[in-house]
C-alpha cells in the first residue's frame, strides 16, 4: 500500500477541499437534522478490552453531550459474528444507527449488502476535512479507509495483526533464544517440544480468526508487503512460480506449527489462549495486539515489547513482537465506526466526533490499541503499546499493509473455513485449501469490480490508490 509524503498529502487534502466545499455546505449541515431522544445503541463486538475501553469513553461522551449510548455487543474475535448480524439489518433496511467496522473491503461488504447501496451510508469525508482531522495523522490509516476518497467509516485506533506473544520464562528456563526469524521459531519450536513443552497455542473456537493470523504472519514473512497488497485485491498471480513457492512454504510451515498445538484447541477462544502463553502452558500465541490489552484488562499482566532492556527484565512473564521476518512492515487492523442515513445522525455524528478528537483519543486509546494522531505522547497502559505507536510512526509508506480480517466478510469467512479444514486435517487437506484459496480470490477480486462500478473500487484517494 502506498503513502504519501507530508506535502503530497496536504497537497490532496486541499483538493478534495476544493472539490468537496459546496458539498460540505449542502451536505455536512443536514447530518444534524433533529434526532430522535431515544438513547443511541452503538453495534459492536467489543466483549473485552474493547468493552473496557468503551466502559471509559462512552461516560465522558456522556457527561459532555448529554447523550445516552448503549453498546449492543456480539462477541466473536475480529466480528466473526457480528458482522453477519449487521448485514442482517443492513439487508432487511434497518440498519444499526452507528455501528463498528473495519476499514478496506470489509465495508464494502456493508455497502453491497445495502438495498440503497452507498446511500445508506453518509459520506465521512466532509466531516473530516471540516474538522481538520487529516492533517495530523499517519496518512496510510486513513487512505486504508477511503474508497476513491471516499470515507464510509472513521478509524478509532490502530492495530497490529500478526504479533507474536512469547511466555519469556519459558525461553529462560530452556536457554532459547528469542526468535527473530522463521529459522529460530522453527528451532526453538522443536526444542520446547523435546523439553515436553506446548510449543503453539492456535485456538479453534475463533471459527478461523486465530489460524488466518498464523498463516498470513507466515505468508508476509516470506512474500513481502506486494503479495499482501494483491491480496486485498484478489489479484495474486495464483498460477505464478513465485507465488506457488512461497504458498506452499507457507502451508508447510502452518502445518509443522500447529502440529505442535495445545491439545483441546478446537474448543478454546484466543482468550483462552493467551491465557494458557501467560500461565507457561504454551510458548506462542499469534495474534492482533489486542491479547496486550485483554492480558492488562484480565489477568493484570503487563506486556512488554520483546528488545532490551525488557527482556533482561527478571520480572517479565509475557513479551510481544512482529512476527518474525515482518519487523519492517505494519499489518494494518483499523477498527472503524459507520454512520448510516437514518433519525440519529446528529447523536452518531456527536458520538464520532468526539471519539476522534485528540481528547477522545486520550481516553479511547489508553485502553485498547494506539492512536493514529502524529503528536500523541505516552498515555498508554502497557509499555508495547507505546512500542507499537513508534512502530506505526517509523513504518515507510510502502511497508503498510492490512490484515486479511479487513477483506470483504464473505470472502475472510471462505479463508476461515478453509484454514481450519487445514489445521484440523493436516497435508491432506491442501487440495481442498488451494482450492479454496483460489475461489477466495477470485471472490475478492469480483467484488471488487462490482465496487469500482459504484466509483469506489479502490482503496486510496484521487490518483492515489
Amino acid at each position: 500500500m502506498l503513502g504519501l509524503s507530508k506535502f503530497m498529502w496536504a497537497v490532496i487534502v486541499a483538493a478534495i477541499i476544493v472539490v468537496v466545499a459546496a458539498a460540505v455546505i449542502v451536505t455536512y449541515k443536514p447530518f444534524y437534522k433533529p434526532s430522535v431522544k431515544a438513547p443511541l445503541v452503538f453495534y459492536t463486538w467489543w466483549a473485552t478490552t474493547g468493552k473496557v475501553a468503551l466502559n471509559h469513553l462512552i461516560p465522558a461522551f456522556e457527561k459532555q453531550y448529554h447523550i445516552s449510548v448503549v453498546p449492543m455487543i456480539t462477541p466473536g474475535a475480529g466480528g466473526t459474528n457480528a458482522k453477519y448480524a449487521i448485514l442482517t439489518l443492513i439487508e432487511v433496511g434497518k440498519p444499526p444507527a452507528i455501528f463498528q467496522s473495519l476499514v478496506g473491503a470489509n465495508m464494502l461488504s456493508y455497502v453491497e449488502s445495502a438495498p440503497n447501496g452507498v446511500h445508506t451510508f453518509l459520506n465521512l469525508t466532509p466531516i473530516l476535512m471540516s474538522e481538520g482531522i487529516l492533517n495530523n495523522v499517519v496518512a496510510p490509516v486513513f487512505e486504508a479507509a477511503a474508497y476513491n476518497g471516499t470515507i464510509l467509516n472513521v478509524p478509532v485506533n490502530v492495530h497490529s495483526g500478526f504479533v507474536l506473544y512469547i511466555n519469556l520464562k519459558l525461553l529462560r528456563e530452556y536457554g532459547l533464544p528469542i526468535p527473530t526469524n522463521l529459522t529460530t521459531l522453527e528451532y526453538d519450536t522443536v526444542k520446547l517440544a523435546q523439553h515436553g513443552v506446548t510449543p503453539w497455542m492456535v485456538p479453534g473456537a475463533d471459527g478461523g480468526y486465530d489460524q488466518e493470523q498464523l498463516w498470513f504472519a507466515i505468508f508476509l514473512a516470506l512474500g513481502g508487503p506486494q503479495l499482501m497488497d494483491e491480496l486485498v485485491y484478489g489479484t495474486i498471480p495464483i498460477n505464478n512460480a513465485t507465488f506457488q513457492r512461497i504458498f506452499n512454504e507457507t502451508n508447510q510451515l502452518f502445518i509443522n506449527f500447529t502440529s505442535y498445538n495445545y491439545p483441546g484447541w478446537q474448543s478454546m477462544t484466543w482468550t483462552q489462549g493467551i491465557t494458557l502463553v501467560a500461565q507457561g502452558k504454551a510458548a506462542f500465541e499469534v495474534d492482533v495486539d489486542s491479547a496486550t490489552n485483554y492480558l492488562f484488562d484480565f489477568l493484570n499482566i503487563t506486556t512488554y515489547p520483546a528488545v532490551e532492556p525488557y527482556i533482561s527484565w527478571s520480572n517479565v512473564t509475557v513479551v510481544a513482537m512482529p512476527f518474525p521476518g515482518t519487523q519492517n512492515y505494519f499489518p494494518l487492523v483499523i477498527d472503524a465506526v459507520a454512520i448510516p442515513v437514518g433519525p440519529q445522525e446528529n447523536q452518531a455524528i456527536q458520538f464520532m466526533n468526539f471519539w476522534i478528537s485528540y481528547a477522545g483519543q486520550e481516553i479511547w486509546t489508553k485502553w485498547k490499541a494506539v492512536t493514529y494522531y502524529l503528536n500523541g505522547t505516552d498515555w498508554y497502559n502497557t509499555p508495547q503499546q507505546w512500542y507499537m505507536y513508534k512502530h506505526l510512526l517509523s513504518t515507510p509508506p510502502n511497508d503498510f499493509v492490512i490484515d486479511p480480517l479487513s477483506l470483504f466478510a464473505d470472502v475472510d469467512g471462505q479463508l476461515y473455513s478453509g484454514l481450519i479444514t487445514l489445521q484440523e486435517e493436516g497435508y491432506s487437506a491442501l487440495p481442498f485449501w488451494n482450492s479454496t484459496f483460489a475461489s477466495a480470490m477470485h471472490q475478492e477480486e469480483s467484488e471488487w469490480l462490482a465496487a469500482a462500478k459504484l466509483g469506489l473500487g479502490y482503496l486510496g484517494f484521487p490518483g492515489h490508490p
